[in-house]
């Protein structure tokens, strides 16, 4: 198995660790549907109305999707974190990303689906499809313009570059950036205060602030014409090329095609 969730539960909150330190926490189809069932069991407990979402070790938070399962469906891959990201976005109460390090690819969806970011000073945010001729996912731009607006969602997603947690917490993509030292306690501090408040206050405003940004989401027929642009890009030359780079660690030779 590559990967595991690890649950530590301190009420009322409850931390969440992607467990895969060897791939920098890269996910993969062997764990990440236990984060969507944790959360699900999560839900029904009284008892937890905060949720911390990290990675294991000091290097990443999460670096994407588990390059070994590239050959596998893609779409298969994308739809398994297209839902864990839902499940985390709705849950009923709080979330905090605690960004411990690279939060990259899928990593970024993961951690734009939380309520509130908390990342150590020396962490690295990029979304790289264009470096692999693919399309973000719908989900994941729509998640990124309504943290960032367009403008600096087009940059990250344009450039595919890494930018400095300190750019990001300009760009409004993460609240609070800390030294390493700092980090553990400021995420205590941040999870235990939101804890702390009235359960039936903040799942309602949750609830209030998600149907906001609802109504900026595409409809079915929107949704189909954005599917339909990813598959053009999906099953084009240049993406099969981009795969072939990525994992021969060399650049990339686009042809548009």
């Amino acid at each position: 198995m590559s990967g595991s969730l690890d649950v530590d539960i301190d009420p009322p909150v409850c931390t969440l660790t992607l467990s895969n330190p060897g791939k920098r926490n890269a996910l993969s189809s062997s764990f990440l549907p236990e984060v969507g069932e944790t959360l699900d069991s999560l839900a029904e407990r009284t008892d937890v109305r905060c949720v911390v979402l990290t990675g294991a070790g000091d290097a990443a938070f999460c670096a994407g999707y588990d390059i070994s399962e590239l050959s596998t469906d893609q779409r298969d891959r994308e739809r398994l974190v297209e839902d864990t990201t839902r499940t985390l976005r709705e849950f009923p109460y709080p979330t905090v990303a605690r960004l411990n390090g690279d939060t990259v690819g899928a990593g970024m969806n993961l951690a734009g689906a939380c309520d509130l970011r908390v990342a150590v000073d020396e962490a690295r945010f990029g979304v790289t499809p264009a470096k692999l001729g693919n399309v973000y996912s719908y989900d994941g731009i729509q998640q990124l313009v309504d943290i960032v607006g367009p403008a600096d969602a087009k940059e990250l997603l344009f450039t595919a570059d890494l930018l400095s947690a300190e750019r990001a917490e300009r760009m409004g993509l993460v609240h609070y950036v800390v030294d390493r030292e700092s980090l553990d306690d400021r995420v205590a501090d941040l999870a235990d205060t939101v804890g702390s408040n009235a359960p039936l206050s903040l799942s309602g405003m949750k609830r209030i602030v998600n149907a906001i940004t609802e109504r900026n989401r595409f409809d079915a027929a929107e949704r189909e014409w954005a599917a339909r642009i990813r598959t053009e890009a999906r099953e084009s030359h240049d993406h099969e090329e981009g795969k072939r780079a990525f994992a021969e660690k060399r650049r990339p030779e686009f042809e548009g095609r």
